[in-house]
């Protein structure tokens, strides 16, 4: 295992053994939210300025980034970190079936109409750049994606490196 797979592996599991030592909900003296908004702020700014060097972006091409990039942030959560209860309000536990399977309905346009958000400001976004820019844009696509999937797939498994004469993997 990588060393600082290890190092981030032993980081968590001691930060959680001290989180839990703490008062049930107190909040944590390292971890208060207006530090996190900001260290997310400036996470943010500094993938905008890596994007638009990478890309290659005129000063006049960065209102078109920063729509782009807000367009692709996740909807807003609650101030516990958690979307919350369906659009009814109600906990799972307390609607019928049908009721349950109408809230499904509607998370499921929801999330159609935020996808297609995203599919429409990147769109826009892709036609405000040049040729070489759009070039750019699909090869750092395709590195965010050969490093999100690796070499075995979203989950991780597969036989990809073996040959069409390789015997199949232990349990298949």
């Amino acid at each position: 295992m990588n060393k600082t797979w290890v190092a981030i592996l032993a980081a968590c599991t001691l930060g959680g053994a001290a989180i839990a030592a703490d008062q049930p909900g107190a909040e944590h003296p390292r971890w208060n939210r207006a530090d996190m908004e900001q260290m997310r702020a400036k996470w943010e700014a500094r993938k905008a300025d890596d994007m638009a060097v990478l890309i290659g972006l005129r000063a006049d091409q960065r209102p078109a980034l920063d729509g782009f990039l807000a367009a692709m942030r996740p909807p807003h959560r609650g101030p516990d970190g958690m979307r919350g209860p369906g659009p009814d309000g109600a906990a799972p536990g307390d609607a019928t079936l049908p009721a349950r399977l109408d809230a499904m309905a509607a998370r499921a346009d929801r999330r159609d109409a935020e996808l297609k958000q995203k599919i429409a400001a990147t769109r826009q976004f892709y036609a405000s750049l040049t040729p070489d820019q759009q070039h750019r844009l699909e090869a750092l696509d395709d590195l965010r994606h050969d490093h999100m999937h690796g070499d075995h797939g979203p989950m991780g498994g597969g036989d990809r490196h073996h040959g069409p004469d390789a015997p199949p993997p232990p349990g298949v």
